[in-house]
């Protein structure tokens, strides 16, 4: 009995260290195997970007060759849209437009957060931007707020591709909106990069 509590506690132990390496469903779409790859087709390419950026109305712009650091830099922003397919946000989501864009000849899917939902997720919404089928992804747009006792963010995020499916590389990004520090002003920015 001694020796199974003992095995017991051991393999609880190791489970628990591993929690962080779990892997879940991602019923709407993977972002972190999308910035992933990307960083990889990108990184190792002979591609530069330039990155227009302007924080409280002062512009900077450079122009950059491109590595695998810089690009999961530039990128990594994105990876927080996974919080829609952590378990904790499972079914919060609903499918509220699928349908044709009046702008482009592209189709839009938009995921909202439902009004229903018991939790409040950082990502209210993400829409997808794609030509005929899915696996001919387009555009991502979305936003992320976060707000705590020391600061509130507010994020409008968006990718555009050039190609399809496995061959879609990032084409153009932005990130832009305000960020608010307790007791400071909020500071407004915007990013805008285009690979070349």
């Amino acid at each position: 009995m001694i020796r199974f509590a003992l095995v017991f506690c051991i393999a609880l132990t190791f489970v628990g260290c591993n929690r962080g390496n779990l892997v879940y469903d991602k019923p709407y779409f993977d972002f972190d195997s999308l910035v992933s790859k990307q960083i990889k087709l990108i990184g190792l390419s002979n591609d530069s970007i330039k990155k227009i950026a302007v924080m409280d109305g002062k512009t900077d712009v450079s122009v950059f060759a491109v590595d695998t650091t810089v690009i999961k830099n530039e990128l990594e922003v994105f990876r927080q849209l996974d919080v829609i397919n952590k378990p904790l946000f499972k079914n919060a989501y609903q499918l509220v437009m699928d349908e044709k864009d009046n702008k482009s000849n592209l189709r839009v899917r938009t995921y909202r957060l439902k009004n229903s939902a018991r939790l409040k997720s950082a990502v209210p919404y993400v829409r997808f931007f794609f030509l005929n089928d899915f696996q001919q992804l387009k555009k991502i747009e979305s936003l992320f707020e976060e707000s705590n006792s020391l600061y509130t963010t507010h994020r409008k995020l968006m990718m555009e591709f050039e190609g399809a499916g496995k061959e879609a590389r990032l084409k153009n990004y932005s990130v832009s909106g305000f960020q608010k520090m307790i007791l400071n002003d909020s500071v407004k920015f915007s990013i805008e990069g285009s690979v070349k």
